[in-house]
């Protein structure tokens, strides 16, 4: 039931793009990368606001805001990896996978956030530019 109302949700919002986009793929990339700043952002708030590891630490609010995001893009980059990966065991041997795991993509996205944010970036200026140039001004000499 839930993949089916987030599957429609989609489809809407391809379908109101494609009314801005003259191109599928290009309003796909511009939802991909609008969707994925999005998230960043949201995340890096909830860390900045929880302030859990960096208390006392002078500016720590942004570290803990850093190391949020951080975590959900290294997570995202590891699962592209590690995605199908079978671990046999118990319970425990699956708290240590998954432990592994959150500290590889830590410090994965420590250093991948920042080149996530910048493709991201161009991605959204590059639809942009795509849009400014199939509008009606750009195709008729301007005002």
């Amino acid at each position: 039931m839930m993949t089916t109302t987030n599957t429609t949700v989609f489809k809407r919002m391809g379908r109101i793009l494609s009314l801005v986009f003259s191109n599928y793929n290009e309003a796909r990339a511009f939802r991909e990368a609008f969707l994925r700043l999005v998230t960043y952002a949201v995340l890096f708030i909830i860390g900045y606001r929880l302030n859990l590891v960096f208390d006392n630490v002078p500016d720590g609010r942004i570290f803990d805001g850093y190391a949020m995001a951080a975590l959900f893009c290294g997570f995202s980059v590891l699962s592209g990896f590690m995605n199908n990966m079978i671990c046999i065991g118990g319970c425990l041997t699956m708290l240590i996978f998954i432990a592994i795991k959150l500290a590889i993509s830590m410090v994965i996205g420590i250093i991948a956030l920042p080149i996530s944010v910048a493709y991201n970036l161009y991605n959204i200026a590059k639809a942009g530019a795509a849009l400014g140039k199939s509008s009606f001004f750009y195709q008729n000499g301007g005002l």
